[in-house]
């Protein structure tokens, strides 16, 4: 009886899958404008919902160093990396405490 059960299920499995390669052949059918203007209003309000946030979250899951592009990118926008606004030694790490400290002891000796 078993066996019964287990190739109707094959059958079905299969005749559905059949009917639905039929279903993606054919042509959709054609928007008036106004089903258009309908469908470009609604998928405005989708993204700016919040679709595009989840998006750029599954992006930078996705692709880490492609976020990480993207944000040095707004970052460049926004002036943030500008070389004219840093001093030259201001890459070497520690250079803002030894300044700090020395201005200090110039202070307290003076």
């Amino acid at each position: 009886m078993s066996d019964w059960i287990g190739l109707g299920v094959i059958v079905l499995i299969l005749v559905g899958g059949l009917i639905g390669m039929a279903r993606l052949g054919t042509p959709p059918k054609p928007l008036t404008p106004a089903e258009f203007e309908e469908r470009v209003r609604q998928s405005q309000g989708t993204m700016s919902a919040g679709g595009a946030g989840m998006m750029y979250a599954l992006q930078k899951l996705m692709n880490p160093k492609a976020a990480e592009a993207i944000e040095v990118m707004k970052d460049l926008r926004a002036g943030y990396y500008d070389d004219s606004e840093e001093p030259d030694g201001s890459d070497k790490p520690g250079s803002a405490e030894i300044n700090s400290t020395s201005s200090n002891t110039e202070e307290g000796n003076a």
